[in-house]
C-alpha cells in the first residue's frame, strides 16, 4: 500500500526526500532492491545522511551482509538517534551474526522509542525464550500479536512457550490452529507431533511426521532447479 500511494508521488516531485525515504523503505522491504537501490543513490547524491545510511543497512541485510550492515546502521544512529527502526534493524544483523548480547540491547532501545515495533517485540522474546524467561517473553509476544492479529510466527513461539512449560494441551489448541490456517509450516508440524508423541497419540504423531516429511521433499525438489544452475554458472 506504501509504495502504491508514494510511487505516483515520487515522480511528481523526485526532489522530496521524505517520499523518496519512505518509498525507499518500502521497497527495500518488499524485496524490490533494484527499485530501491535507485532511490537509494538519489538520496546519496544530496549528501550523507542518517535516512540513506539506514537504507544502504537495510539493502545490506536482504543481501546477507550483516557486518557491512551494522556499520551502516551505527552511522545512522550517529547523525540522528532517533531514527525510527534503525535498532530493530541492528539488532536483527547483531542476531545473525551470533551476538545476542548486543541484538537484545538494541531490540530494546527500539521498544523504548516505540514499544509497538513488531520485529523487536518478537526477536526479543525469542531470545528471552532462550534464557527461560517464559513470562517476559509471552508479554512481548503478546504485543507482538496486537501489532499484527494471527501472525503464524507469534503464535508459533507461543505454542513453544505452552509446550516449554508444561501446558501441553494449551499447545496442542494452538498447533493444530495453526496448522490448519497455515498447512505448509513445517516447524509447526514438527512440534505438533512432539506434542501428540507425549500424550500416547501415536498415529496422529505419525501422521504429522510423515507431513513434515512431504513438505521438506517438497521444499527440496522446488529449490534443486535453482540449485542446479548456480552450479552450472559457477
Amino acid at each position: 500500500k506504501v509504495i502504491d500511494l508514494l510511487t505516483p508521488l515520487e515522480k511528481q516531485d523526485q526532489g522530496d526526500l521524505a517520499i523518496a525515504y519512505l518509498l525507499g523503505t518500502a521497497l527495500l522491504r518488499d524485496k524490490q532492491v533494484a527499485r530501491g537501490q535507485q532511490i537509494i543513490d538519489r538520496i546519496l547524491r544530496d549528501g550523507d545522511s542518517a535516512e540513506a545510511r539506514f537504507l544502504l543497512g537495510t539493502a545490506k541485510v536482504d543481501a546477507m551482509e550483516f557486518n557491512a550492515a551494522i556499520e551502516d546502521f551505527r552511522k545512522a544512529l550517529e547523525l540522528n538517534p532517533r531514527l525510527p527502526d534503525v535498532y530493530a534493524f541492528l539488532g536483527l544483523a547483531y542476531k545473525e551474526t551470533g551476538d545476542m548480547a548486543a541484538a537484545r540491547a538494541d531490540f530494546q532501545k527500539e521498544l523504548e522509542q516505540n514499544p509497538n515495533d513488531f520485529e523487536s517485540n518478537l526477536n526479543l522474546a525469542v531470545l528471552l525464550k532462550q534464557d527461560q524467561d517464559f513470562e517476559g517473553a509471552r508479554k512481548l509476544l503478546d504485543r507482538a500479536l496486537h501489532v499484527r492479529p494471527g501472525d503464524p510466527g507469534v503464535l508459533y513461539q507461543l505454542a513453544t512457550i505452552d509446550l516449554g512449560t508444561g501446558k501441553i494441551d494449551e499447545a496442542r489448541v494452538r498447533l493444530e490452529a495453526l496448522v490448519k490456517a497455515s498447512p505448509e509450516f513445517v516447524e509447526a508440524h514438527i512440534s505438533l507431533a512432539t506434542v501428540y508423541y507425549r500424550i500416547k497419540r501415536k498415529a496422529d504423531g505419525d501422521r504429522e511426521k510423515a507431513l513434515v516429511q512431504k513438505l521438506s521433499a517438497q521444499k527440496a525438489s522446488a529449490e534443486q532447479p535453482a540449485g542446479q544452475a548456480k552450479g552450472k554458472d559457477q
